[in-house]
């Protein structure tokens, strides 16, 4: 019962560090540069993305073909393509456009928000479950804090650096996101610490 307990309390808590980072701190606009004209931007970008997912510009890699006709391109053709995919990726400019939706959408999308509480909710389970495994070698509680601590880091650093390093995402925004990556785990953690208790142990503090 106090798993359970532990995870929906988890659960809460994160989710309204979410509300307070996203929607209350005002920190994510130092992450974002702003859109002149977002209505001339949005028409551009339907104009040359046309469906939802995930685009690269000039392109993710001139070796993948697309339908049966370009798996029947010659040996000169594909090497004029991927001397061309060179020229464009050399000059620029290079971008991943996220289409998330063409045709809009509310602010507040209730979907999105339940689809989170779950996203979040399956989260803690499994930081519980780690604490389940790890029990027996983080005998206090003081253990178990500081080394949720250190699991939310590693999560941010590899994830929201390696979008950084590997992807080119602007450093200010990543490291936003890491921020908030941190926290979140750290504080899922910390709850579930502060209320479940360790298989087979008594709590120590």
């Amino acid at each position: 019962m106090r798993w359970a307990l532990a995870v929906v309390i988890a659960t809460i808590v994160v989710f309204m560090w979410g509300f307070i980072f996203w929607g209350a701190s005002g920190l994510p606009e130092m992450g974002v540069s702003k859109v002149e004209d977002p209505s001339s931007a949005g028409i551009a970008l339907v104009e040359h993305f046309p469906e939802n997912g995930i685009y690269f510009v000039p392109g993710y890699s001139p070796n993948i073909v697309g339908d049966e006709e370009e798996e029947k391109i010659d040996a000169a053709a594909q090497a004029e393509r991927i001397k061309e995919f060179g020229t464009l990726h050399h000059a620029g400019p290079l971008a991943i456009v996220n289409m998330g939706s063409i045709t809009g959408g509310p602010v507040m999308d209730p979907g999105i928000m339940y689809s989170g509480f779950c996203h979040i909710m399956l989260t803690c389970i499994f930081l519980a479950l780690l604490l389940g495994l790890c029990g027996s070698a983080l005998p206090t509680r003081w253990r178990r804090v500081r080394f949720f601590i250190f699991v939310g880091f590693l999560c941010a650093f590899y994830c929201n650096i390696g979008e950084a390093v590997w992807w080119r995402y602007p450093w200010n925004w990543q490291l936003l996101t890491a921020l908030y990556d941190w926290v979140a785990i750290s504080l899922g953690g910390i709850v579930i610490t502060m209320i479940a208790p360790v298989w087979g142990q008594k709590d120590i503090v």
